[in-house]
Order: structure tokens, then C-alpha cells, then sequence
């Protein structure tokens, strides 16, 4: 190599690292697990079929989060998916003809019961429709649903169900929600609200509630485009429960954040750990410089679409 492209390439990593700084220093609170987890809603996202099967169709995209591998490809109108799926699945496939779609993953773990993850997904009405269970004995079941509404601030409206089991213990939630998405020139705004009833531990905060929680949540995020190839993402939630007993927790609320970088056909999305920004803003300067020993994030994933 020259040393006129070991230049540019030390120039293009400066600059790389310069853009995680700046941007994190300057707007970074907490770090979510994914893009669409920060930005609270999955539409226009390949991920939306993960809970709409049938919005597989038309998807030619293949990714990884570094332990995981998806690809799911349209050959003749007719969407196929592969996955590499848990330890103990033998199938994780995906299929979609533009109408419907199909999910099916196949479970066999040594010395146990043979098991399916089955999924469902079709527009019915108007709305987006997805279903999902597992047949292991006490296993989840979702039912989702999403629609174009015009109320106030608000464009689309959302419906979820989720029943199972957490330790033992059987939990059912319920969620109502509505959200509106702007556009601000360089920047894409959502704004939602919604209400929840939940008997399910593990989405309580530290001492758990006494009895169901009927919560008002409030979230917000923004996807701001730095440059034409990184954008920068905040989100935030809260929770309000209305019906705390005296000496409980009233609310919980967090933040995310995230990056994305563009590569033409290749993405990059990532997310930050709480403890890199907790440190960014007590002691900027390792960060800046580059003596910080901070794992910047928490999780990525990789993305190629053709």
C-alpha cells in the first residue's frame, strides 16, 4: 500500500472516530439494543417482519448481529428466508408472497420435546396483522396489529397481545399505542403515546409492583442524517403507572441512542453502552483522545441489500 492510501485511510478512520465523539459527547444520554428499538417503531425497517411476516415480500437484504445470520431474498414474486436460528433449532425459515407471509422455525433440543415457532402475517382490512406462538408447553403468543389512524399528532395506531410465562409465573399485555412520524428536512421525528396493562415481571422496575400495571407511555425519537453517510439516532420512554400503590415505583423512563453508517449497499447500525457515555460526559477527554477504555457499543449489526 502507498503512502498516499495509508493517508487516506488514517484520515478516513480520524475522521470516523472524530464523527462517534462529537456526536455522542454532544447528544447521547443511554444506549438501545437496535435501530428500531431506539426509534420505537419498525415500519419502513426490513426488521418489520419479524412481526409481519408478509412484509418479507419484495425484501432482498442479509444480515448479522455477530452470533446470528439472516438472508432473505425475492426470486418470481415469492420471498424466501433462511436463518441461522437458536443453538437447538434444526429450520428458521421465512416465506412471503406479497399477500401472506409464513414463518416457521423447528426446535429440537437433546433429550427434549420437539417444538415450532410459528408466525403469521397478512393485511386484513387496512391493517397489518401479525401472529406468533411457540407450542412449547406454557410458550408465548403475540398478536399484533397496526393501522393508518389521523388523530391529532398521531398517524398510526397499534394493537398488541402477549401472553406467557416469566419464571414460572403466567403473564398477559395488552398495549394500545399511537404514534406520528415528521418529517424536518434532515431529520425524522416520531412522537407516540399509548396505554399498557401488564402483569408481566419482567418489564416491572426494581421492588415490582404489587399488583397489574395499567401504564401511560410517552415516547419520543429523532433520526438525524450527519452526513450522507452516518446518522445519528436518540430515542426516549416513559411509563407512568395510574395505578401504584402507595410506596411503589409511580414511573419509569429510558434513553437510547444509537448510530448508523451507510455504505451504499452495506449498513452498519450500532448502539451505545450506558457506561461509554456515563464516562464521555465525567471524562470527554479519554474519549476524545482515544485513551478512553470504554466499550463504545453494545451491540451492531451488519446489513447487506441487493
Amino acid at each position: 500500500m502507498g503512502t498516499k492510501q495509508k493517508l487516506n485511510r488514517r484520515k478516513t478512520t480520524m475522521k470516523l472516530r472524530n464523527i462517534l465523539t462529537i456526536t455522542a459527547v454532544a447528544g447521547m444520554i443511554f444506549a438501545s439494543v437496535d435501530r428500531t428499538n431506539v426509534l420505537g417503531y419498525t415500519a419502513g425497517d426490513y426488521t418489520d417482519m419479524n412481526t409481519y411476516a408478509h412484509k418479507a415480500a419484495g425484501q432482498n437484504v442479509a444480515y448479522t448481529a455477530g452470533d446470528d445470520f439472516t438472508a432473505v431474498w425475492t426470486d418470481n414474486g415469492t420471498t424466501w428466508g433462511f436463518s441461522s436460528g437458536t443453538e437447538t433449532q434444526l429450520v428458521n425459515m421465512m416465506y412471503s408472497n406479497g399477500t401472506y407471509g409464513l414463518s416457521l422455525g423447528l426446535d429440537m433440543p437433546a433429550g427434549g420435546d420437539t417444538t415450532f415457532d410459528l408466525g403469521f402475517g397478512m393485511n386484513l382490512a387496512g391493517y397489518d396483522v401479525g401472529f406468533h406462538m411457540n407450542t412449547v408447553e406454557d410458550g408465548p403468543m403475540a398478536l399484533n396489529a397496526r393501522g393508518n389512524c389521523n388523530f391529532w399528532a398521531f398517524d398510526t395506531m397499534t394493537f398488541g397481545y402477549h401472553a406467557g410465562t416469566v419464571g414460572g409465573t403466567d403473564y398477559t399485555t395488552l398495549d394500545l399505542g399511537m404514534y406520528g412520524i415528521q418529517s424536518w428536512g434532515a431529520a425524522t421525528g416520531m412522537f407516540g403515546m399509548g396505554v399498557t396493562s401488564t402483569d408481566n415481571p419482567s418489564v416491572e422496575p426494581a421492588g415490582g409492583w404489587a399488583d397489574a400495571a395499567t401504564l401511560v407511555n410517552t415516547n419520543f425519537s429523532v433520526e438525524s442524517t450527519l452526513t450522507d453517510w452516518c446518522d445519528l439516532r436518540i430515542g426516549y420512554m416513559k411509563s407512568f403507572n395510574v395505578s401504584a400503590a402507595d410506596g411503589e415505583t409511580v414511573s419509569t423512563d429510558s434513553y437510547h441512542a444509537g448510530l448508523g453508517f451507510n455504505y451504499g449497499s452495506v449498513t452498519l447500525d450500532l448502539t451505545l453502552t450506558n457506561d461509554a457515555l456515563d464516562n464521555m460526559f465525567a471524562n470527554p477527554m479519554s474519549t476524545i483522545t482515544g485513551y478512553s477504555d470504554d466499550t463504545l457499543t453494545s451491540s451492531w449489526t451488519l446489513s447487506y441489500t441487493w
